[in-house]
């Protein structure tokens, strides 16, 4: 029999067995911080137009190729509580603004890197507190002092593709004035007439292998990919009855069984019922109906007689579809077959079916009438890509929701960082106490981003570094990086349209320092035993034992 080891004194002591206890400042901090370090390593290729992307292969074997943070941290299985903190604020991030998400965690990374230095120098984690909260204070303060533009019309495509090329471009180098345009197009077309309640739900992206992303295109109205079901292949001026159940003859509730004593008993049954299914299909052409949407099966006998009343029958699969058709065409959602009011009826200009590559689609056109939705069909050669220029469309579209809250943008190419910084490092010279090294490291971190920026973009950092520096000083606070280059160079970032909108920044710099701060007033840390069953038997005679269970 083993012999009991007693544990020590104190609080682990009154713990239950297999829960971890931390203290102290290597246990807690830089044993943390170096593994957060790792993650800050790893998604820093992903940062700026010229990052590179990430192939995340999750639990359940599906294939994310993306250089978007919070997708990347949420399809990784982290256990680290320091990992997991990080995760929480690029999501909180990408729920506010959806975008920033890249830029959270590298700040956040180098604000804990920069902690741990004064850390090992002897400064006190309070005084390291308190110069960040200063610091963030002070750069908030600063930053609608940076602000170089302001979108005057969101109805103006030219100036909000202006303005959205450089948050679309950051996931797709290469293709932002094109993705841009078609972000711009769709956007205006679904903005309310009030400028209000803007929705970035109503904008639907459909995928389809094929072609390039010169060959994307906007659509007043929805594209499915589908095939009609019957004949009917195309209807001009449609009137749209929408059903979330099948089409054709509802089942029994409860079991039956039908008892026939002759054959002329299973004629006059089958009879009857093709007599039914054709009836609700004659009530549904006399009430209007020339279309019918369903998120059910279609029966054969159903579509038999549609076919005879000249009735165009498409199904979707995705509820989430139908409730956007249903708003895009001003339909009502039934849930049984039964002929539809006047005020249920959807309207379309146009419902046909066409083929885009070599994959059918069924198309609800409006053309010209207004439409609450719009559909934004991608072509790209592969998958991955597609998804690749999904994500870049969705953080235009985000970005255009936001500048309708503050229209309000700052310079980008690392020209805000940079700017912060040095005001930032003038401050921390002249502040009198030991919050000064809090201050002068929060500057620091700053720089790492631009620095970031031009190590993605294969620039000679310190010779990069060192120029927008040198202009920054001297005044000019437009001043980025010129990344599409060989050789270290400086542009006018708001002369280039390279812009970051001001909410974004102003939320990425609160949150990351939020975050650094929060961890930083860690002292102890206790960790329960992971619930769930037992262990699959294997190989080791100790399977069903912790790992810091065995010897």
């Amino acid at each position: 029999m083993a012999a009991h080891v007693p544990q020590a004194p104190g609080l682990p002591q009154m713990l239950k067995a297999g829960m971890k206890y931390f203290s102290g400042l290597q246990e807690t901090l830089f044993s943390n911080l170096t593994a957060c370090k790792a993650l800050v390593r790893s998604l820093r290729t992903c940062y700026g137009p010229l990052g590179r992307n990430k192939l995340v292969v999750n639990h359940l074997g599906k294939n994310f190729h993306t250089s978007h943070a919070a997708t990347i941290l949420r399809e990784l299985e982290l256990e680290n509580p320091v990992a997991c903190l990080l995760r929480t604020a690029a999501e909180t991030q990408n729920v506010e603004t959806g975008d920033g998400t890249n830029f959270v965690i590298l700040l956040t990374g180098a604000l804990l890197e920069n902690a741990e230095k004064l850390l090992h120098s002897g400064l006190p984690v309070v005084h390291i507190r308190a110069g960040y909260e200063m610091a963030c204070k002070e750069v908030l303060r600063l930053l609608p002092g940076l602000s170089c533009y302001v979108l005057k019309n969101p109805r103006d495509v030219e100036e909000v593709l202006w303005v959205l090329q450089a948050a679309v471009g950051s996931k797709v180098f290469g293709h932002q004035k094109v993705l841009a345009r078609l972000v711009a197009k769709a956007c205006i077309l679904a903005l309310p007439p009030d400028r209000t309640a803007f929705n970035a739900d109503f904008i639907r992206v459909c995928k389809i292998l094929g072609g390039g992303v010169a060959d994307s295109s906007v659509v007043e109205g929805v594209v499915v990919c589908a095939e009609a079901e019957g004949i009917v292949r195309r209807v001009e001026r449609a009137r749209i009855a929408a059903y979330s159940c099948s089409f054709g003859p509802s089942g029994f509730e409860a079991k039956s069984t039908a008892v026939f004593s002759s054959a002329s008993d299973i004629r006059r049954f089958s009879k009857s019922e093709e007599n039914i299914i054709e009836q609700r299909i004659l009530d549904l052409a006399r009430a209007g109906v020339t279309v019918v949407v369903a998120g059910g099966k279609v029966d054969e006998m159903a579509l038999f007689y549609a076919n005879r009343y000249r009735l165009m029958v498409v199904r979707l699969r995705s509820r989430m579809e139908l409730q956007r058709l249903c708003k895009a065409v001003g339909a009502t959602l039934l849930l049984t077959v039964a002929p539809p009011a006047p005020e249920e009826l959807g309207h379309c200009r146009r419902v046909y079916m066409s083929e885009i590559g070599s994959t059918s689609v069924v198309v609800f056109s409006q053309d010209g009438i207004a439409c609450p939705v719009v559909t934004i069909v991608l072509r790209g050669a592969t998958t991955e890509m597609l998804d690749c220029v999904e994500e870049a469309i969705h953080d235009g579209i985000n970005v255009y929701k936001v500048l309708g809250s503050d229209a309000r943008l700052l310079p980008g190419a690392g020209a805000t960082e940079m700017a912060l910084s040095v005001r930032l490092s003038t401050l921390g010279m002249y502040f009198p106490g030991p919050e000064q090294y809090g201050i002068l490291e929060f500057s620091q971190a700053l720089k790492t981003l631009p620095a970031t920026l031009a190590e993605n973009a294969g620039l000679p950092v310190n010779e990069a570094m060192a120029k927008i520096e040198v202009q920054h000083q001297l005044g000019t606070q437009n001043t980025g990086l010129r990344l599409a280059s060989e050789e270290a160079g400086t542009i006018d970032a708001a002369k280039e349209g390279l812009f970051d909108p001001f909410l974004v920044k102003y939320r990425g710099i609160l949150l990351a320092t939020q975050t650094a701060v929060t961890l930083l007033g860690v002292s102890e840390v206790m960790m329960a035993k992971k619930s769930g069953g037992p262990k699959p038997r294997g190989d080791n005679p100790n399977w069903d034992q912790e790992p810091d269970a065995l010897d």
